[in-house]
């Protein structure tokens, strides 16, 4: 970007009062319903042994979407079969695309089809003669163009968008902070893995429609979840408003997918420093900090981790530190000496992408409140224009010439 780039196409900040900010967290669960309509046939169209001769999935992407490939990572283990990684949009293009394993699977998730840096990536996984993949709103954008393949998320509602601006209202478009876009985003990474499995002979077409059935499920228990949580996110955001509390936000697994997009909100919504980490590397780093002035919160689906998700709290809770754990309903009795803040029910780990996003929207949007800001909302025009030109019109890095013979 130079100071002669122009701002005029971008119109003005999107501001989001927290009225519709809430209606739209209540609301986004349709995203993902919308999206397996949209999506499946598309996947089903793509040459099922090109899929079954993948041999390495990388998802990549900044952002919401990188944590929806965080979040679906654990899907495309147990339904592919296959190692999978997720790999930040400029650690992916600059220092990994050009020793990509042969049969690598490269997809790249960018709703607006506009992020510089996960364009970089897919272009040059296909520079490296790589299987790449567009997931986009926008079929027509620069990611798809870089793309071997494209997969069109776009979701619409009475023939308009269902994101920027929400159409989650049939009454009325409201200013929207784009909640939609992630959901649909995993929902179809979710898709795809299971029919990467279906390809594979992994997952029986039987077993796929469960699947799908499954993401269903969960779409009603994120819906459950918005109202169920409220008071105890409330009480989160009010101890977190004052600025008095350091908050570290930690998980593991899909649970780290859902602790970074959390912070993502206490940085966008609710205008607070939500420190992200590792559940285990907590133990490591930021436990010299821990005391009387920490607020920290553990999402801990039942899973892989939960046991030593509660040694972690057992600890911080020994150095003083004030504990609130995201878990479901039926988990939560295992836990003592902690709040929690509830996920309506159970579901398997590798779906927590899908309810454990209300507790933190949730959170992030009270905390707003209690500062009388809006959910969403920049402190300048400047401010504004620089985030948009930041993220869309930087330099484009390219592979500096052949991979391993391939270019």
């Amino acid at each position: 970007m130079t100071s002669s780039t122009p701002v005029a196409q971008y119109g003005q900040p999107n501001r989001v009062p927290v009225e519709d900010m809430m209606f739209e967290i209540a609301n986004q669960s349709f995203a993902v319903g919308a999206a397996l309509d949209r999506v499946v046939d598309q996947i089903r169209a793509l040459d099922p042994a090109e899929l079954a001769a993948c041999r390495h999935v990388y998802l990549t992407g900044c952002g919401d979407s990188l944590y929806a490939g965080m979040a679906a990572r654990m899907a495309f283990h147990r339904l592919a079969r296959l190692p999978t990684d997720a790999v930040e949009a400029l650690e992916f293009g600059r220092y990994t695309a050009d020793l990509l394993p042969e049969g690598s699977l490269v997809v790249g998730v960018s709703n607006s089809g506009k992020a510089t840096r996960t364009v970089e990536a897919v272009q040059c996984a296909t520079d490296a003669g790589q299987l790449s993949v567009a997931v986009t709103g926008d079929p027509a954008s620069r990611l798809a163009g870089a793309a071997r393949l494209v997969v069109d998320q776009r979701v619409e509602r009475d023939g308009r968008a269902l994101t920027m601006p929400s159409n989650l209202d049939p009454a009325a478009s409201r200013p929207s902070f784009g909640l939609a876009n992630y959901l649909v985003s995993l929902t179809t990474l979710l898709a795809l893995a299971a029919e990467i499995g279906r390809a594979r002979g992994t997952v029986t077409e039987e077993g796929v429609a469960a699947f799908h059935r499954s993401l269903r499920d969960a779409a009603d228990t994120l819906d459950r979840t918005v109202t169920g949580c409220a008071e105890a996110a409330g009480a989160l955001a009010a101890r977190c408003a004052g600025g008095d509390r350091d908050l570290i936000i930690l998980g593991a697994g899909p649970g780290l997918a859902m602790a970074l997009f959390y912070g993502a909100k206490t940085y966008e919504l609710a205008r607070i420093n939500g420190n992200v980490q590792q559940l285990e590397e907590w133990a490591h780093e930021q436990f010299f900090l821990c005391g009387p002035r920490t607020e920290l919160l553990l999402v801990a689906p039942a899973g892989r981790s939960t046991d030593r998700a509660r040694e972690i709290a057992d600890t911080a809770g020994q150095l003083g530190a004030h504990v609130t754990v995201v878990t479901d309903t039926r988990a939560a009795a295992g836990w003592s000496g902690v709040d929690v803040v509830p996920v309506a029910r159970p579901v398997p780990e590798e779906l927590v992408g899908i309810p454990y996003v209300a507790p933190g929207e949730v959170f992030a949007t009270q905390v707003a409140k209690l500062h009388g800001n809006d959910a969403f909302q920049f402190d300048s025009r400047l401010q504004y224009v620089l985030n948009m030109t930041t993220i869309q019109e930087t330099r484009q890095y390219r592979l500096p010439g052949p991979v391993d013979g391939r270019r």
